[in-house]
């Protein structure tokens, strides 16, 4: 599994990174829990500590989605990147 290292961006109306996420979810080797993403072309990346509550909150929007009976939030196109030193995870 590959790091996720979004790039620094200069301002708000700069590009970070963007992947085709296909899934959010926790992997847990030797018990410590990983949260990573999976992106459709099948490439995982380990997410970083700083995105861990916005990875758990999308795990939990998406299973009460699911619960019920809608459609699932992914796959979906994300926007990652660091913006005056803050890691930021965006929906597109």
């Amino acid at each position: 599994m590959t790091p996720l290292e979004p790039p620094m961006v200069a301002s708000p109306q700069q590009t970070g990174m963007i992947l085709d996420v296909a899934a959010i979810g926790i992997h847990d080797p030797a018990g410590a829990d990983t949260l990573y993403l999976r992106a459709t072309d099948g490439a995982r990346y380990q997410l970083p500590e700083q995105l861990r509550d916005w990875a758990t909150g999308m795990i939990g929007a998406n299973l009460i989605t699911l619960q019920a009976g809608e459609p699932s939030a992914f796959p979906r196109r994300i926007e990652f990147g660091i913006l005056d030193g803050h890691m930021y995870a965006e929906m597109l």
